[in-house]
């Protein structure tokens, strides 16, 4: 039978490779024989952890499930499972995040519009209208209604646009106010940028701190600056 697992030492325990040259049903023999031995020699009472590679096979949910039914117990633990591949759909979602929608055109009263990653808006979002996206938002243009950047729990992201004008940001979970007075803008420049401080507070920033505040901004494919 040819090897289909590998062990190796770790500090925080022990790797375990899975060999993509060996079946499925091939690994899944070996691991039991591989547990059943170190189960025999190591002192009882003693935890390990185990970290899973699996090179260039890509493991389903089952079959992690079977791994983990093998190995883990109340002294063996599985940490992690790594791989060098990702699935069509993961991948396909990574180039989405990695690229900003562009959208030319006008958010109206009771309409939203949602992106995935960054969003670049070119356009008026009126009272009553509502961006979103996982990313962080730039609107070129009138923003009078609402901009939830990271909405889904991405505290990260920033919202920004030309604060004129009364309008709602959110952030994660955070929400500011914009007043078309607010004593926070800087009345000299047109664009603004709101992110979440190290406190986990709402700022708004000058355009010109916002490589010094989120130098990742613009570093991605197609960067906006």
């Amino acid at each position: 039978m040819k090897n289909a697992v590998t062990l190796k030492g770790r500090t925080e325990g022990f790797q375990i490779i899975l060999h993509a040259s060996a079946s499925f049903e091939e690994v899944v023999d070996q691991l039991k024989e591989l547990t059943v031995q170190l189960k025999k020699d190591t002192q009882k009472g003693h935890k390990l952890n185990f970290f899973v590679d699996t090179g260039s096979r890509l493991l389903s949910a089952d079959e992690k499930k079977q791994i983990s039914d093998i190995i883990e117990d109340e002294h063996f633990k599985i940490s992690s499972y790594d791989s060098n591949v990702i699935s069509i759909e993961d991948a396909q979602k990574r180039a989405r995040e990695a690229r900003p929608r562009l959208e030319v055109r006008t958010v109206r009263s009771g309409q939203i519009l949602e992106a995935e990653g960054d969003l670049l808006l070119i356009g008026q979002v009126h009272p009553g209208g509502t961006v979103r996206a996982t990313g962080s938002i730039f609107v070129i243009g009138e923003l009078k209604g609402i901009a939830h950047a990271g909405f889904e729990g991405n505290e990260n992201a920033i919202v920004l646009a030309n604060f004129k004008y009364n309008a709602q940001v959110r952030i994660g979970g955070n929400v500011h106010v914009i007043e078309s007075r607010d004593e926070n803008l800087v009345q000299s420049e047109d664009i603004q940028f709101v992110y979440v401080n190290d406190l986990h507070i709402i700022e708004v920033g000058s355009l010109h701190h916002l490589k010094t505040i989120r130098p990742e901004i613009g570093k991605h494919s197609g960067g906006l600056f």
